[in-house]
């Protein structure tokens, strides 16, 4: 639910046409979300913490009451172009353009389709745009592809995913309600476990916490450690320096890990908190765990030392308020005994 209320305010946006059906404080809003999810080379563009923080409060605004704005998008038209499996995604930004009283047409296995007689990405993109949607959603199994379509399309294009590379939708998703949990996202210790290699949303979730300014402790399954790139551009954009970080108190969840304490504080602050263990993890805010990218894994990759969370393991006393995320679909990592718990917050995010 707070997905499609979050993914709705994304299709508000029609380039140079917000301010035809919004007032002037919506319509810039709206520009700046789209900018948020935007795949842009010139960084500039981006969209700003305060601004993302207003449509935090906006979104939530769209949430208190589904059914609200029907009439904001009547007669336009979002479509779905997927060239990879996806549920929760896709669902979310159909649902989103219903609400909102507008039209979907949807492509949800596209490797079947015109791609499969040969049909260019580019050439998609012009047609789908040209004569049929106001706003395109892609997810795509190749890298940069968000930002190729970008370049062909007359209207927006939205990144629902483009390959190993990033996931920007799913993380405004869950920093939304990291947000709506704890009030903030700077300051807060959030664990990110799992496959922190091939998984996006950890990629994408990773840049956007050391932007805001929370501390990250990577508590990575053997073997699937998080990517040489992905440290270079923490450290290169956020000045993030990784050190090595003591996760004895995390008990079973860090018991087979290398992990890393990632923070965007000066090293010589980072000094008074650290020995020669590395940094001691005290206190957690937030477990986002990830399943096996089994899609993007290479043939031989093992999964027999993956970590498992459940109820037991979050007893330990740094882990006992965290909330527990998951971008899903989940496998055997998370425990079916965390659903009823009410720190478990990835059904609803």
């Amino acid at each position: 639910e707070q997905q499609a209320a979050f993914a709705r305010s994304l299709c508000l946006f029609r380039k140079g046409r917000a301010q035809n059906f919004l007032d002037q404080d919506h319509s810039d809003q709206i520009v700046a979300w789209y900018r948020a999810f935007e795949d842009v080379e010139d960084r500039a563009k981006v969209a700003t913490l305060d601004e993302i923080k207003k449509l935090f409060v906006h979104a939530r605004t769209f949430g208190e009451d589904l059914r609200a704005s029907a009439e904001l998008c009547r007669g336009m038209i979002a479509a779905s172009l997927f060239y990879e499996p996806s549920t929760r995604t896709r669902l979310s930004f159909e649902s989103a353009m219903l609400r909102l009283g507008g039209g979907v047409i949807t492509a949800a296995d596209m490797r079947n389709l015109s791609a499969s007689k040969g049909e260019s990405l580019a050439d998609t993109a012009r047609v789908v745009s040209g004569a049929y949607a106001d706003i395109v959603v892609l997810r795509h199994s190749s890298e940069g592809a968000a930002r190729l379509a970008a370049q062909y399309s007359s209207v927006p294009v939205i990144n629902a995913g483009d390959g190993a590379h990033e996931h920007p939708t799913q993380t405004l998703c869950d920093l939304y309600n990291l947000w709506l949990e704890r009030g903030r996202i700077e300051g807060l210790d959030v664990v990110l476990a799992g496959d922190l290699r091939y998984s996006r949303t950890i990629h994408s979730f990773a840049y956007a916490l050391a932007r805001f300014g929370a501390n990250v402790v990577c508590v990575p399954a053997p073997g699937f450690e998080m990517p040489d790139y992905v440290l270079q551009r923490l450290r290169e954009e956020f000045g993030v320096e990784p050190q090595r970080a003591d996760t004895k108190s995390l008990g079973e969840l860090a018991s087979q890990s290398d992990a890393v304490y990632l923070t965007p504080q000066k090293p010589h602050q980072l000094s008074l908190f650290t020995d020669a263990r590395g940094f001691a993890v005290a206190r957690v805010d937030a477990l986002y765990m990830t399943r096996p990218q089994t899609e993007r894994h290479p043939n031989g990759a093992q999964l027999d030392s993956y970590v498992q969370i459940g109820r037991r393991q979050l007893a330990v006393e740094p882990l006992r308020d965290a909330v527990v995320m998951h971008p899903l679909p989940r496998r055997d990592e998370l425990s079916e005994d965390l659903d009823s718990d009410p720190r478990a917050i990835f059904i609803t995010m």
